[in-house]
Order: C-alpha cells, then structure tokens, then sequence
C-alpha cells in the first residue's frame, strides 16, 4: 500500500503503510467501552463493567461528538433507590450482583452523571444515596463537569466503603482552545478548582485529556502546562485519550469545524481518520509516547496518602 505522506510535523508520525481500514473500523463499531474504560485505578475492569448512565446526554457540544441524547435514562421508580423500594429490580441488589461478579461499577460511560438538566442531576443523587447502602465495589465516577462537587458530601460518604475514583476530562487547559473544542462545556480553571476541592476531601481523583488530538492539543508545551496544573490541584493521574471520530453526525460535526478552524490539518486528518474510528496501535503509540514522557517527567502516577 502506497505510504500517505503528509507535510503536518502533527501528522507524519502517526501515518503508516499496510493499515487494515476495513478492519479497523469494524473493530470500532464494536467497541462499547472507550480503552481508557479498563484501566481505571491502574488495572483492567473486566470489558462488560457494569455501568448505568444517570442521565441522557450532557450538552457539552464537544466538535467529535454526535451530541444530543444518549437515549439512556436511570428509571428509579422501576428499579427503586434503596433497599427499601424497588424490590427484585431495585438498584441495591443491583449493585450486589456487580460486587459478586467482581464487576466494577462505572457512572458516566454513556452520559454525564453532571450534564443534562437539574432532574438528570437529581437521579445522579439518587443512584450515589444507592451507593451508600452496599460496599466492597470499584466505583469509577466519569464526568466534564464542576458540579461534581455539589454531590460532595455523599461522594465522601461512599469513599471509606468502595474503591472510589473520580475522573474529570477536559481538552486542553487552555482556556481559548478548550472554548473551541467544546463551546458549552465549563471552562478549565472551573474543572481544575473542582479537582482541587475533591482531592482536598481526601478522594482520589484523575484527570484526562480527552480527546488527544494530532497538531491541536498534543504538544509538549500544551500537555506540560495540563499536567503541571493537574499536580497543583492534587490529582493523583493524569491519562490522555487519542481523538475517537464516530461516523455520521460527528464526524461531519468535526470536520465543519476543522475546514474552518485549521484547514492546515483537515486533508491529514481525513486520510488518518478514512473508514475509521480509532487510531491503529501503532498510530496511537506514537501519538501518547510523548505525553508518556511528560507524565513521568511530571511525577505522575502519585501515591494516595493513607492507601498507596
């Protein structure tokens, strides 16, 4: 296969020759889970984690996402929110039957458990109240969002009874730049204070960069500002996810945005992204091997006090 050669120093590196396109893509139309999803706490939840969205779709706009709702909602009247109600369905026993199966439980894989309106607030509420009446679980709590802190006081209360981790994503600490990826989503320094104020309470949180982006926000000084300041709001991790385009809405969502925004990148990424989702293993190694570097240069991964 003739090797695609591109004159973007962001793009060259991740472009190969004998790349399976067609094999590619529908290992990605499979996917449920993005990587990043088994390797939560520093080893692998099992690739069918239980999790539950509280709430359908978070409105952050981001350009690589098809938006609007995710179609999943947390139906407590028919599960019940305790122990109490909700009988055979209730989400209790639910969660149970995660901790007999060794299944981590994840909030925030398919909605955040923080987007969406006040009522998709107040079930995210409700399934943490859950949380609180079983113990023994991995917990991993995903969200874009500073109100995560509005529910500090029960994230607290669950941590001395699960293996809890909160995880917050951003693209980039660049004020301007994380406007431009994602219009309606909070601005940094309002996700680094909400870092700041949960790792304060003793919780173990993580930031991730998301989505990594070849010749936008993958730069040394870029990541080494991020992680600089993630270490000064306490995280204990910083990971990064390599850019996912999903085929249809987002993806023309995308590119409207990169023809006009960086025209410069846009017939790289269309050759880097043609009939795939997810970067190759080898393109995607050669996009974190420096963010890798950086991360260690930072003093990432940190010990949690008290727990290792």
């Amino acid at each position: 296969m003739r090797r695609a050669v591109t004159e973007v120093a962001g793009l060259r590196r991740l472009e190969a020759p004998g790349l399976d396109a067609d094999g590619a893509w529908m290992r990605a139309a499979v996917e449920a889970f993005e990587p990043r999803m088994r390797e939560i706490a520093g080893r692998g939840a099992a690739p069918g984690a239980w999790d539950e969205a509280p709430g359908a779709g978070c409105g952050w706009t981001c350009r690589c996402c098809p938006g609007g709702a995710s179609g999943r909602r947390l139906d407590l009247d028919r599960w019940g929110a305790s122990r109490s109600g909700g009988g055979r369905g209730g989400l209790a026993e639910r969660f149970d039957r995660a901790q007999a199966r060794g299944e981590s439980v994840v909030l925030g894989a398919a909605a955040d458990p923080w987007g969406g309106d006040a009522g998709h607030r107040g079930r995210t509420r409700a399934l943490l109240a859950a949380l609180a009446e079983t113990e023994g679980l991995e917990v991993a709590v995903l969200t874009a969002s500073p109100l995560v802190v509005c529910d500090l006081d029960l994230l607290a209360a669950l941590d001395p009874a699960h293996s809890l981790t909160v995880e917050l994503t951003l693209p980039s600490a660049d004020p301007a730049l994380a406007r431009a990826l994602a219009p309606a989503a909070h601005p940094p320094g309002e996700v680094l204070a909400a870092a700041g104020e949960l790792a304060a309470q003793g919780l173990a949180v993580r930031l991730r960069l998301r989505p990594l982006m070849p010749g936008i926000n993958d730069g040394d000084g870029a990541v080494s500002r991020l992680l600089a300041v993630a270490a000064g709001a306490g995280a204990l991790d910083v990971a990064a996810s390599p850019l996912v385009l999903r085929h249809g809405r987002a993806r023309a969502r995308f590119f409207a945005w990169l023809d006009a925004a960086r025209p410069d990148l846009a017939a790289g990424y269309r050759r880097l992204y043609r009939l795939r989702t997810h970067l190759p293993a080898a393109e995607r190694e050669a996009l974190l091997a420096p963010f890798a570097r950086l991360h260690l240069a930072h003093g990432f991964p940190r010990s949690r006090p008290g727990r290792g």
